[in-house]
């Protein structure tokens, strides 16, 4: 065991033999009590009483050799230290002055040799100890990912995904009565209503991407190659998150939640101008339309105006300064997002979407990219495939200028 390990257990040793003391002088005065109301009035002390506080006594006096025994050691440790001296006391110890001191004359000069110290200037500049190297690179955070959590999902094994529509329902159902006066009657028919039908598609959309890396980093860096897959998934379900809701719908993309939603359309007059208004005015649009709104996608910023909304007394309307306001307003989950553009909000009910995953994100190392055999370096990709699916635009409102 090295010294400094020594040091460090006598202290802990030390702290706790002081410790078991103080509870001993605890329990010692509870016995001392004890034997003073016996002898008040019983006129003697018990031999249980006498027994315990002897033993505690004893216990006590040994408890304190220990201490002395630690402290010395300690004090001993101290004594054999090197001390530094000072430049005065260095000088006054020397041969150099103990000859002026003798001879009484001339000029006397002390060299002093040169302290070998590490030089440190900052950064990585001290040649004598070597730096704590943390296996790790530490990045910005990452944005919360999460219209996955709130869109239902599925799988396929093909490159489109079809599905069939009810483009109208004619509801003639009826009491079966007939005549004049009007009468109950088992022969009379039934009204008839009817259903039509179309069908629709949504085609497998790729995402991905690749970094090219050399061999040397690979091999050298036992950490490199995890962080690069990590980041390379991350930056895919950033892209995915970011098209779910302002996909443009172009040949090979995603039609995101906004580019499929119906426009929102005041229905107060005067127009409702309060954001808090706006958004119960635009679940009424979708309820109206038989849908159950239970999402609704804004931008942070937007998200903290409504919590710092005021009434005329100044007191918050939603928020408490000293709690913390749940992701829901008006009944409807709040997805908080940079992807959502501020000023911009989206409602829908989540049944009008799907997301089919056709291929799972990957990631893959080649190493005969181009020029890469040659070059010594390998290429990481990265890619999913996947199908956003709006059975109908109607089931999503979106509105502007909150």
């Amino acid at each position: 065991m090295t010294d400094k390990m020594e040091q460090v257990k006598d202290v802990i040793d030390l702290k706790a033999v002081e410790a078991q003391l103080m509870k001993n002088y605890d329990v010692l005065d509870t016995f001392i009590s004890k034997s003073e109301k016996e002898l008040e009035d019983a006129k003697s002390v018990s031999s249980e009483t006498k027994n315990a506080v002897e033993k505690l006594a004893q216990s006590s006096v040994e408890l304190g050799d220990k201490i002395a025994d630690l402290e010395q050691k300690q004090a001993q440790r101290f004594d054999e230290a090197p001390v530094t001296k000072t430049l005065g006391e260095t000088f006054v110890e020397s041969e150099v002055y103990k000859n002026a001191i003798e001879s009484g004359t001339g000029t006397h000069k002390l060299e002093l040799k040169t302290t070998i110290v590490n030089a440190y200037s900052g950064g990585m500049a001290q040649p004598l100890v070597a730096g704590d190297r943390l296996n790790m690179v530490w990045h910005e955070p990452n944005r919360p990912l999460r219209i996955r959590d709130v869109v239902p999902g599925g799988r396929t094994s093909s490159n489109i995904v079809w599905f069939t529509k009810e483009s109208s329902f004619t509801n003639n159902a009826a009491h079966q009565v007939a005549g004049s006066p009007i009468v109950q009657t088992d022969e009379t028919a039934l009204s008839e209503s009817a259903i039509a039908f179309t069908s629709d598609s949504e085609q497998v959309a790729t995402v991905g991407h690749f970094i090219p890396v050399s061999l040397q980093a690979l091999g050298d860096s036992d950490f490199i190659a995890s962080y690069i897959n990590n980041r390379l998934v991350y930056g895919l379900r950033y892209k995915e998150d970011t098209e779910l809701i302002t996909g443009a719908g172009t040949l090979g993309t995603i039609s995101g939640i906004n580019t499929n939603a119906t426009a929102y359309t005041n229905s107060a007059s005067p127009n409702y101008t309060s954001t808090l208004d706006i958004l119960r005015d635009g679940k009424r649009q979708l309820e109206v339309a038989n849908y159950i709104p239970s999402v609704v996608i804004l931008n942070p910023l937007d998200w903290a105006n409504i919590e710092l909304t005021k009434a005329t007394d100044n007191q918050y309307i939603m928020a408490d300064p000293q709690g913390v306001l749940s992701y829901n307003i008006w009944g409807m989950r709040v997805v908080i997002s940079n992807s959502q553009t501020a000023g911009t909000w989206c409602m829908f009910d989540p049944q009008v979407y799907q997301i089919f995953d056709r291929e799972d994100a990957s990631v893959a190392v080649a190493y005969e990219n181009g020029t890469d055999f040659i070059n010594l370096a390998a290429t990481i990709r990265c890619y999913e495939r996947f199908a956003f699916v709006n059975y109908s635009t109607s089931g999503c409102v979106k509105g502007t200028g909150i």
